[in-house]
């Protein structure tokens, strides 16, 4: 358009960083610049119109002081130059929609005018494209939220179902089968708190321990000894369970139901040379509690952290019921969050 309306030779958009002009559309450049769509510095008179932010008007390049050792006169034989700037709506200043003559040439107002509407176009150009971008970004972004919302969806409904099986082999009464879901589901829904404050990225390990020890953190009575570190979205529904079921067996028959009982945990984390994730090595440390009965020693609580700890993470998971008080110990592998399936009980 601008190559008829003008008579010139050749025409540009320039498009200008701080080390070279790059040329997103041109017409009449000669070869191998017209290829290769770029030139440096040294070889631009579009640098200036980004500069100044105004038009420019050269008509006899190598007589004008301002461009006058501008390697683009010898080496691309520019004579005479009408840039003016493409500015975004935002004042950012991306380049230059210019014409350039061979020979010199008088310019007119009317001709700078005419440039001027011409990039009004490239503008409107430019922005509906950026729209297209954000548009196609926007959908691209929300294609995954509902991937990523039905895979935690179907996660947490196999979880439940899980839990609920699992609950109602285990329960004599349904009294004691509505208590028991009902807290394990309540565990559960305080973990995706937590991820959701997260983003469902991570959680901080002590805020696990938080979320179920929060009740009995009295002075004194419960220790942590081991470094905070983050638990994967899917890891970490399971590593909540486990935390709770130790939690509600203490605070039912072990040191958390009586005031003089005490709990240490200790743990180790770090990378496993044999497979992806980190591993975890906890002791979770009972004393000053009630004697510990024979019977509470296969209750559905250890039998649902055996699962866990071997079906999930494919660790170990041992219970030491001394009549002091439970000692016990996992070592498993915390694998990448998009590694672990949801629980299978």
């Amino acid at each position: 358009m601008v190559i008829r309306l003008l008579d010139v030779p050749v025409s540009l958009i320039s498009l200008v960083d701080n080390r070279r002009q790059f040329f997103k559309s041109q017409h009449g450049l000669p070869a191998p610049v017209a290829e290769e769509r770029q030139t440096p510095l040294t070889h631009s008179f579009c640098q200036l119109v980004v500069k100044e932010g105004a038009p420019l008007m050269v008509t006899d390049a190598p007589n004008d002081p301002r461009v006058c050792d501008n390697l683009a006169i010898p080496d691309l034989g520019i004579v005479a130059y009408l840039g003016v700037p493409l500015i975004k709506a935002s004042g950012h200043i991306l380049g230059s929609l210019c014409a350039i003559d061979t020979k010199p040439r008088q310019w007119t107002d009317d001709d700078q005018r005419l440039l001027i509407d011409v990039a009004a176009i490239v503008m409107s150009e430019i922005a509906l494209s950026e729209e297209i971008a954000r548009r196609r970004a926007a959908e691209s972004a929300q294609q995954l939220l509902i991937g990523e919302l039905h895979h935690r969806v179907k996660n947490t409904l196999a979880n439940v179902h899980a839990l609920i099986r699992l609950s109602l082999n285990s329960s004599q009464t349904l009294y004691q089968f509505r208590d028991s879901i009902g807290a394990r589901i309540t565990s559960l829904a305080n973990t995706h708190t937590l991820l959701t404050g997260q983003k469902w990225a991570a959680v901080n390990f002590r805020d696990l321990l938080n979320s179920e020890l929060d009740a009995y953190q009295q002075s004194g009575r419960i220790t942590y000894d081991g470094p905070d570190f983050e638990v994967g979205s899917d890891a970490a529904t399971s590593v909540g369970m486990i935390i709770h079921e130790l939690t509600t067996n203490a605070s039912k028959h072990g040191a958390l139901s009586s005031p003089a009982g005490k709990l240490v945990l200790h743990w180790t984390i770090g990378p496993d040379p044999t497979k992806p994730g980190n591993r975890l090595r906890l002791d979770w440390i009972e004393s000053g509690g009630p004697p510990v009965k024979q019977e509470r020693r296969n209750g559905f609580g250890s039998t649902l952290i055996d699962r866990l700890a071997t079906g999930q993470f494919g660790g170990t998971s041992s219970f030491d019921f001394r009549e002091n008080g439970l000692v016990f110990h996992a070592d498993f592998v915390i694998p990448p969050a998009e590694a672990l399936p949801a629980i299978q009980l």
